[in-house]
């Protein structure tokens, strides 16, 4: 009688499945720095891609056109306090959330390839991601 116990017994097809969860987190983790890093307008102006930035930008859009506020807009920059038109506003707005949607619509594109991959161990990531970031 064997002493083996093959409930531990790890298969190749639970290290293929292990390595694209990993692969998918990994993904994912790519596309959230990516989305925080954010953009950087036509000016030279960076606006980051936090859901705080997203927030006040989506709010001073709101505020101006309803008239609540008139620009121009004190901002807050890394680099001091900038006055922006409504136009530069909506402008950083648009920027951001295209650029947002631009790192889940690349994520959506890597996160098929590694469901498809044989080998998700051996896809890398970062090129992808990259490459459909680009693309």
């Amino acid at each position: 009688m064997s002493t083996i116990d093959f409930s531990q017994v790890i298969t190749a097809q639970d290290r293929t499945e292990a390595a694209r969860v990993q692969a998918l987190a990994n993904l994912a983790d790519l596309r959230w720095k990516r989305t925080l890093a954010g953009v950087t307008l036509p000016g030279g102006l960076h606006m980051p891609g936090d859901e705080t930035t997203r927030l006040a930008l989506s709010g001073a859009v709101s505020a101006l056109d309803q008239g609540m506020i008139a620009a121009p807009v004190a901002w807050k920059t890394p680099a001091g306090f900038v006055e922006l038109t409504q136009s530069q506003i909506d402008a950083a707005a648009a920027a951001v959330v295209q650029h947002v949607q631009a790192c889940f619509a690349a994520e959506a594109r890597v996160a098929v390839q590694i469901a498809a991959s044989a080998d998700p161990a051996g896809l890398d990531v970062q090129a992808a991601f990259d490459a459909a970031c680009a693309g």
